[in-house]
């Protein structure tokens, strides 16, 4: 068994197999910008659900205490404009199942990445199950038009040993554990 980067070999493998690590999956990469299987890796696509701040004066948004309310919920068909310095919640249109000795990290496509957009994900723990959320800011003075179900980003896989707590067994109990969508703090 592969230690270390999985190659799109692997990757397909883990994603055909009676427990897929990813789905739906695409076995070939295609769309503009592009998702589906790579050579190490596999490019998300995104869904079509979007959290956006609605801001206010005194509001602060804290992790521990998160303020109820301050985000609306948008749902786009084909295209969702990002405005200049922004930032929204997005998700993932692709479920994982993350087996108990891989990990993932996730970095931004080139192409979004070229106007100006910045993706980040926290890493996919071994043992997690859900829908991907995924922050996106805008750090160009332009607008950025997203295309949902297109590649938004690249998640590589790596695999080791099986940790000693996978990430529902860890003590601060897998709080994003099953998440159907874009999640805010809990």
């Amino acid at each position: 068994m592969t230690q270390g980067i999985l190659c799109d070999r692997d990757i397909a493998a883990l994603c055909t197999g009676e427990r897929p690590m990813l789905q739906p999956f695409v076995p070939h990469q295609q769309g503009r910008p592009s998702y589906g299987l790579s050579s190490c890796g596999y490019d998300l696509r995104l869904g079509a659900r979007f959290l956006v701040p609605l801001g206010g004066v005194n509001t602060v948004l804290d992790p521990i205490d998160f303020p109820d309310g301050h985000f609306r919920t948008i749902e786009a068909e084909e295209t969702f404009e990002l405005s200049p310095n922004s930032q929204v919640l997005a998700e993932s249109a692709e479920r994982f199942d993350m087996p108990d000795d891989v990990c993932a990290v996730c970095w931004g496509k080139s192409s979004y990445a070229r106007c100006g957009l910045l993706v980040n994900v926290t890493p996919l723990e071994p043992g997690w199950r859900g829908i991907l959320t995924i922050e996106l800011a805008n750090v160009s003075p332009l607008p950025i038009r997203l295309h949902v179900g297109q590649g938004i980003a690249q998640v590589v896989f790596f695999r080791g040993s099986r940790p000693e707590r996978t990430y529902n067994e860890k003590e601060g109990g897998g709080r994003y554990q099953d998440q159907a969508g874009v999640t805010l703090p809990r």
